[in-house]
């Protein structure tokens, strides 16, 4: 991770008030910090295991948008803005929702439903995921399956098909 950090520091130094800086401190963090932040998301954990009591699964977004286009800059997360409905955005807008199906210690499938349309071309994937109780797996994969009979599903890029 020194390259990663390297980075960060960079970018925290030209942008001194973007992302990166809270990105960097959570590199660095305490044991004790660290014990307090595991408190609440066990607190999370704990909250989403008794949603599951009466609901098999949580359908969302997998992004705020359509899949991200590749960059070629291998360590530079933060220099990845992207726009919604015409107002840029930082890239770790993008890991909100996935970030939420994390933190529940429970698994997620992710569906690819269909495909952008950016500016009159054929777009990225779009996708949904399936969130599912600790030990759901099968139930998020069942379901994943079920719903991509129902939409276009995965379709391999041009270069790839």
């Amino acid at each position: 991770m020194p390259a990663a950090n390297a980075a960060l520091l960079a970018r925290l130094i030209r942008h001194p008030r973007g992302d990166a800086g809270p990105a960097l401190l959570g590199t660095f963090q305490s044991h004790y910090r660290w014990l307090q932040a595991h408190t609440v998301r066990n607190e999370i954990r704990q909250r989403w295991f008794e949603f599951f009591q009466d609901f098999d699964i949580v359908l969302m977004p997998v992004t705020s948008t359509a899949a991200p286009a590749h960059h070629n800059k291998l360590i530079d997360r933060f220099g990845r803005p992207f726009d919604v409905d015409g107002v840029r955005r930082p890239y770790w807008d993008q890991v909100k929702w996935n970030a939420l199906a994390n933190v529940s210690g429970g698994p997620v499938t992710t569906i690819p439903v269909r495909r952008g349309k950016s500016r009159g071309k054929s777009g990225l994937p779009i996708g949904l995921q399936a969130m599912g109780p600790s030990g759901g797996d099968l139930t998020t994969i069942e379901f994943a399956a079920l719903l991509g009979r129902e939409v276009d599903g995965f379709v391999p890029p041009p270069a790839f098909a």
